[in-house]
């Protein structure tokens, strides 16, 4: 007995010992702007406790005990400066957690952490505001993990939990929330208690449908909202250096132009410094134009671009809207005026699909014809053949599929021959015809191997897998992923394969997926790509939750722009701008209301 109670000793003082050697200094630094104090008052008394921020748009983790039943709820931040809290969004009185939403924007929050993988004696750290005392920090350890009934655990701690602290935040070492600090056995010595932290994602991933919008701020108006949103990114890239400003201003005009400002965005474009984004910036403002059938204007604009490769691309774009609005003979017109080559066989290409849509198929191949790029004319054809299988003209599309085929090997690059190749495959694959597809498969694998440049040999393995996705060949497209040498050009290509998977309705796959992806600022991009799939499919609630879990700042503030975005374009426009607070980056934050504003004007004109 006595060499048992020895041992325990050992192991409590070198549990202490560990606990005191942890500096908690700057972890406290860089998470007390994100811990709040609770008061809620009806009128009968007032509670006070703790919570703390999860999310930028101001939604806040704390006690059910400390807000149950009291209509009046206020979050007190370190720095004396209050949050109005509009209302709970989700309760769970069983594990006692409740979410407040409180308004704000760009607020400073802290990550929940995984709590099944917590260990006993692991250091922890508790910050709350006992008996008013805010900001009042304490350490201790994980002392146990205790399972009740229904299958629910608690986290017992050693970290003292007093009145005042209950909704406090329990962080480990990487300053990750893995707990809430909940009740103390006032009968126990120093027996403290906390909710895990995947209890909260629970509740979190419950919200869904069940949470209540939340009404946007009533003093400002949607056209309100967009010029604030408009200042705030002006100033936000004033600080920026000369590069970065002038793509960024690209963005702010670009956002302005879709709103329909045009002369707006192009007092923006003439105030960037850098000729290059300029023009490119002139390109956007011009395809914006065209976009809304802004055809004359959109060409003087396009004729004033310094850069010619720019101005190419703008008149190629400016060809395609009209020759979807049915204007062919204008749009060889204008495709016909560009100088760069590429430019050029590209808006031909765009012009010969859309004749074939229209059913004007004779024409679609003479204009195929006129094709200077061999990769473009055999894409065209394969193209024209897939609408002409489609329509039923089975013996004429075999034929222009042939024809396609023939171009396509004569090319000498295996790099281009590789890339007319796939489009075969892929307007085949689309055409049903599976024997052709996977001819063309073959061919383009073996075209691969041709390709001595790794990097260039990469794109092609990463374009294959893509068409093989697209084509119904999920597992080949995976495994053809794998082959590529290279880390970061493999994630990009199981970022494509999830996009596509994701674009096709395949959500559960894509996010399989993205766990196969090395390099993490890649895995954000994919689950950005999942996200926007999701709210095109009207999936709004999950494509949110998606978002919320993306660790890249950036890629997380466009993939709600995306959102709301999709949102808008659904009629949403309310629960639109409810996303679009909710977005961190000013230029992102302008683009996704820019598109609400649109899609208001649309439905107005409706």
């Amino acid at each position: 007995m006595r060499r048992y109670l020895l041992a325990l000793s050992v192991l409590m003082a070198s549990l202490v010992t560990a606990q005191e050697a942890v500096d908690w200094s700057s972890l406290v630094e860089k998470v007390m702007p994100a811990v709040v104090t609770i008061v809620s008052a009806d009128a009968k008394d007032i509670v006070q406790g703790s919570g703390f921020i999860i999310s930028s748009d101001g939604k806040i983790v704390t006690n059910f005990h400390v807000v149950a039943g009291k209509p009046a709820i206020l979050a007190r931040r370190s720095d004396g400066s209050f949050l109005v809290i509009k209302g709970i969004l989700a309760s769970d009185k069983a594990n006692d957690l409740a979410i407040l939403q409180a308004e704000g924007r760009n607020l400073p929050f802290v990550r929940l952490g995984d709590s099944d993988r917590v260990k006993v004696g692991e250091a922890i750290c508790v910050i709350g505001s006992p008996m008013l005392l805010e900001g009042t920090v304490s350490a201790g350890i994980i002392s146990a993990v205790r399972e009740l009934r229904g299958g629910r655990k608690l986290l017992q701690i050693t970290a003292p939990i007093s009145e005042g602290s209950s909704g406090s935040p329990v962080f480990n070492r990487k300053g990750e929330v893995i707990g809430v600090a909940s009740f103390i056995l006032s009968e126990g010595q120093n027996l403290n208690f906390a909710v895990p932290s995947n209890v909260v994602k629970a509740l979190l991933s419950r919200l869904g449908t069940a949470i209540k919008p939340i009404p946007p701020l009533p003093t400002l108006s949607l056209e309100e909202r967009f010029e604030q949103a408009y200042q705030e990114a002006i100033r936000t890239v004033q600080e920026d250096h000369e590069a970065l400003r002038s793509l960024r201003l690209k963005d702010i005009a670009a956002a302005m132009a879709k709103a329909g400002q045009f002369d707006r965005a192009l007092q923006i474009a003439q105030k960037i410094e850098v000729t290059w984004a300029r023009s490119l910036t002139l390109a956007v403002i011009a395809k914006a134009m065209a976009e809304v059938g802004w055809f004359d204007r959109a060409i003087q604009i396009a004729q004033k671009i310094e850069y010619a490769g720019d101005r190419s691309w703008a008149l190629a774009v400016i060809a395609k809207a009209m020759a979807e609005a049915g204007q062919f003979d204008r749009a060889i017109q204008i495709a016909q005026e560009i100088e760069k080559p590429g430019s050029r066989s590209e808006a031909l290409e765009t012009i010969a699909e859309a004749m074939a849509e229209a059913g004007q198929f004779d024409r679609a191949i003479q204009i195929a014809q006129m094709i200077e790029s061999a990769p473009d004319r055999s894409s065209a054809l394969a193209a024209i053949a897939k609408t002409m299988a489609k329509a039923g003209q089975t013996e004429q599309a075999n034929q222009v599929f042939q024809l396609a085929f023939q171009t396509a090997q004569e090319i000498e690059s295996a790099l281009a021959r590789s890339w007319a190749l796939m489009k075969i495959a892929e307007a085949s694959a689309k055409a049903g015809q599976t024997g052709r597809a996977n001819q063309a498969f073959r061919l383009v694998l073996q075209t691969a191997q041709e390709i001595e440049d790794a990097q260039y040999r990469s794109s092609v393995l990463m374009n294959i897998a893509v068409t093989m996705v697209k084509a119904g060949q999920s597992d080949r497209a995976i495994q053809i992923a794998q082959m590529i040498e290279d880390a970061h050009a493999r994630s990009l290509a199981l970022v494509d394969i999830a996009k596509v998977m994701a674009e096709m309705g395949q959500f559960d796959h894509a996010l399989q997926v993205t766990q196969k992806i090395e390099v993490a600022s890649v895995r954000s991009s994919a689950l950005a790509a999942i996200a926007e799939a999701m709210a095109k499919a009207g999936q709004f609630d999950r494509a949110i939750q998606i978002a919320q879990m993306i660790e890249n700042a950036s890629a997380r503030s466009w993939a709600l722009r995306d959102i709301a975005i999709a949102m808008a374009q659904a009629g949403q426009l309310d629960r639109a701008l409810e996303v679009a607070e909710m977005i961190d980056d000013p230029v992102a934050r302008l683009q996704a209301l820019a598109d609400i504003m649109a899609a208001k004007q649309k439905a107005g004109k409706e």
